[in-house]
């Protein structure tokens, strides 16, 4: 029997209270939600992503509340789904980016080993172009506005360009028909130029 004390406690962490009480892919889900809209906040400095944090707390400590209020069998018996059913019935295989193996992860070690090098990189080439431009008199806040928003332009972009393939391929391609219209059976008998 697990300890109604501890789930709570534990449901101050979105997530942890779930895999306390042995949901663990309910946990995973809502562990991911919670710091991933924390990461890609910080990683695009886009703050309005943070809003999402205390919904994903909140929901979390509640559903958690509830599941603490469930006798052990019906707590045995509730469901468990991960990213809340929606990949349910979904064969990660036959996901086209998954049919590759390792497709997935190699283009997540690119986009990561980017932003690296953009991190790494790009400040001291701003700032370099910088001082170079300030030593002729020249302002440089759009060359540090450009700097800023660079990873946001191409999220944006990214993004823009997901949702096209999406509409595209939402669209069921023709099929070009191979038959002839029906014209009518030609009667042998039966001249063009009458009798």
């Amino acid at each position: 029997m697990k300890s109604k004390g501890l789930a709570v406690i534990f449901g101050f962490m979105p997530g942890a209270g779930h895999m306390y009480l042995g949901k663990m892919k309910r946990g995973m889900t809502l562990l991911l939600l919670f710091w991933g809209s924390m990461g890609l906040a910080m990683l695009l400095g886009i703050g309005a992503l943070t809003i999402a944090m205390p919904i994903v707390w909140f929901y979390a400590f509640f559903d958690n509340l509830n599941l603490i209020s469930l006798t052990p069998e019906e707590l045995k018996d509730a469901p468990d789904p991960f990213f809340f059913g929606l990949l349910e019935g979904v064969e990660v295989k036959k996901i086209k980016i998954f049919q590759t193996k390792n497709v997935a992860l190699g283009w997540g070690c690119i986009i990561l080993g980017i932003i690296m090098l953009y991190n790494t990189f790009a400040s001291s080439i701003v700032q370099s172009l910088s001082a170079l431009l300030e030593h002729f008199g020249m302002s440089t806040r759009w060359l540090w506005s450009i700097y800023y928003n660079i990873p946001q332009l191409v999220i944006a972009i990214l993004i823009i360009g997901l949702g096209i393939h999406f509409m595209r391929g939402g669209k069921k391609k023709e099929i070009p028909d191979e038959l002839q219209p029906y014209s009518g059976e030609a009667d042998p008998n039966h001249s063009v130029g009458g009798m």
